[in-house]
């Protein structure tokens, strides 16, 4: 007899054997091939922007101006979409770039218009340049006004914005020189018409007009000390005509003019008369009147636009009129829309327009699009904005599962992602399972299958995953769904059968199970028969009735078939020899007759009331073989 710890020795290395193999074949799917790794981006770059970049910018364009380098400058201007800068200085940065733009025009315009007219003055002294003069000098007071606007507000906004605005004031010391050499030029240019000995003096009891209102001018024309009546004289707004008077009999004018719509600080209003060789005038121009130009009666509307999607391109268009419902035309608008600045003039109805894209990124919500009237170096009391709605259409996940899945093996998960109806291709499918992340992405049609491992160490009878469907579109907003998987592991089954196999193997071939069957009490019989069942049979009419029945089940079949059955044949052997000659009705009544007899022999123990079953079958199937 084997002893116990060999017993238990055996015992545990069958059980190892096993579980290897169970492991050893699930293990290997837990690990993907290396072609279908899924691969990871690297961090995302983050942009950056450099401030003092501006600051250089502005140095480098403002030296340019200053040197009157004004093609380089302009082109400086041109590049500025290249600097890097972040978008909460966007919109002060489009301001003071047109700022600039103006002193780089303006200031070389003034240039060739002095230049032109000394040259013209120099070849005849008493050339009539008025002209050339008066449209310089508006020119270089439109400089002086944008340069002191950039070095004022728009500065002071900078400073705010944390740019170092010191960096640039290199620069802007040399433009500023330039420009105040501009206005020395025109204080001191010759007033045409004083070799005529024509005087033209005007005035006004305003200081200050609203943009394209009208305003009280009075004046008097003289030649050598006398009045000139009924001479024409006209009057200019920084360079554009505006409108005339006539001068009386006592060589006075009075009267009241509309400026034009004017969108800077102050209006130059100056007055010139031409050549006339009848009164003798040989050309006179005036001083010079400064008003402040106002913006108090202005209003701006601003259209409520529709929904859109993230990504989606919109406009914005309104109306910026008087308070009397006048269209002020060619006005400078601002729109601004989630930090970004768009710089607009209206046309001659007083319309403007703005486009804008919804960031990808957007959530959905309200979104305010603000639209001012920004005349230059001010802003005026014109303010007015509306809002726009941002929504996503939300993806849609079908999810199919197996019906159960096997721990230590791959399983999947099916399904189809749609948006509003429509199939959503190339959405990024993301499953986290408690064994890990796996990825896929849809097909043309919306579909997907996401393959992962099950570990082969879960024993519970199902899990959660969640299935997170991220579209390609940016107007589509991801989703999430939960799906369960019903598992099963062999090992639950394996290891108990492997131990109470081994278990009984062991115990078996020790003997344990020996001696267990009792004998029956009606019969003599031992428990285990170690011969035939025709030998249990007795000879006589006495002896247990299942034995007897058999006996004659037995004779019957012998005689019916002319087989021979002899005492070396098992029960389950006659019932095969028996069955190849009949394997109908009959048949069944001599297996039951036989069964009953064989498990009163072997059986642990026996029903009496099968023997009088046995007894009636054995009755009826002696008719049918008879």
């Amino acid at each position: 007899m084997r002893r116990p710890s060999q017993l238990v020795l055996e015992a545990s290395v069958v059980a190892s054997v096993l579980i290897m193999l169970t492991l050893g074949g699930s293990v290997v799917t837990t690990n993907n091939p290396p072609s279908f790794v899924n691969l990871q981006n690297p961090n995302q770059l983050q942009a950056s922007s450099d401030l003092s970049a501006l600051a250089t910018y502005y140095n480098e364009t403002l030296s340019e101006i200053g040197v009157r380098n004004f093609a380089n400058a302009s082109f400086l201007l041109t590049t500025f979409r290249f600097v890097n800068i972040p978008p909460s200085v966007n919109g002060t940065a489009r301001s003071a770039n047109a700022d600039l733009m103006t002193v780089d025009v303006a200031a070389a315009n003034a240039t060739g218009l002095f230049t032109k007219a000394v040259t013209e003055t120099q070849a005849q002294p008493h050339a009539n340049v008025t002209s050339l003069v008066k449209l310089g000098c508006s020119m270089a007071m439109d400089a002086n006004d944008s340069l002191a606007d950039f070095q004022g507000p728009q500065t002071a906004r900078f400073a705010s914005e944390t740019v170092p605005v010191a960096d640039y004031s290199a620069g802007a010391s040399v433009a500023s020189s330039e420009v105040r050499a501009l206005l020395a030029t025109c204080n001191s240019l010759p007033e045409q018409g004083s070799a005529q000995g024509a005087a033209l003096l005007i005035s006004s009891p305003q200081k200050q007009v609203e943009t394209g209102a009208t305003i009280e001018l009075i004046g008097n024309l003289t030649l050598r000390g006398s009045h000139v009546a009924g001479e024409e004289v006209l009057f200019y707004a920084n360079g554009s005509y505006f409108g005339s008077l006539k001068t009386s009999s006592t060589g006075e004018l009075s009267g009241s003019l509309q400026i034009p719509f004017i969108y800077s600080h102050s209006a130059r209003v100056q007055a010139s008369t031409d050549a006339n060789s009848t009164s003798g005038v040989g050309g006179a121009t005036s001083n010079t009147l400064v008003f402040t130009v106002l913006f108090n009666q202005t209003n701006i509307v601003v259209a409520d636009p529709p929904s859109y999607l993230p990504g989606a391109t919109f406009r914005v268009h309104g109306n910026l009129t008087t308070t009397g419902g006048t269209p002020l035309p060619d006005a400078p608008v601002t729109v601004t829309y989630l930090g970004d600045s768009v710089a607009t003039t209206t046309d001659s109805a007083g319309t403007f327009r703005a486009q804008f894209t919804v960031p990808n990124d957007a959530t959905d919500g309200t979104y305010y699009v603000y639209a001012q009237f920004t005349p230059r170096g001010v802003y005026g009391p014109s303010f007015n904005f509306t809002s726009i709605a941002v929504y996503h259409i939300r993806l849609s996940l079908a999810l199919s599962t197996p019906g159960l899945s096997w721990a230590g093996f791959s399983t999947h998960v099916e399904g189809t992602a749609t948006a509003n109806g429509t199939a959503a291709p190339n959405a990024k499918i993301t499953l986290d399972s408690p064994w890990g992340n796996s990825t896929a992405a849809t097909d043309a049609d919306g579909r997907f299958d996401v393959v992962f491992p099950v570990s082969p160490l879960e024993f519970a009878f199902s899990r959660n995953v969640t299935v997170t469907g991220v579209p390609s579109e940016p107007y589509v907003e991801g989703t999430t769904v939960v799906a369960t998987l019903g598992l099963f592991n062999m090992l639950v089954v394996i290891l108990p059968a492997a131990i109470i196999g081994v278990v009984g193997y062991e115990a078996n071939s020790l003997g344990v199970f020996q001696n267990m069957r009792r004998p029956r009490q009606e019969t003599a019989l031992p428990a285990k028969l170690e011969v035939s069942p025709l030998e249990a049979v007795p000879s006589s009419d006495k002896g247990p009735e299942p034995l007897r029945l058999l006996g004659r089940a037995l004779v019957l079949a012998s005689r019916r078939f002319s087989i021979s059955l002899g005492p070396s044949n098992t029960i389950r052997e006659m019932l095969s020899l028996v069955k190849t000659k009949d394997d109908g009705a009959a048949f069944a009544m001599f297996s039951k007759v036989l069964l009953a007899a064989e498990d009163f022999l072997y059986a642990p123990s026996f029903d009496p009331s099968r023997t009088d079953g046995a007894r009636k079958t054995l009755s009826e199937l002696e008719v049918l073989w008879s």
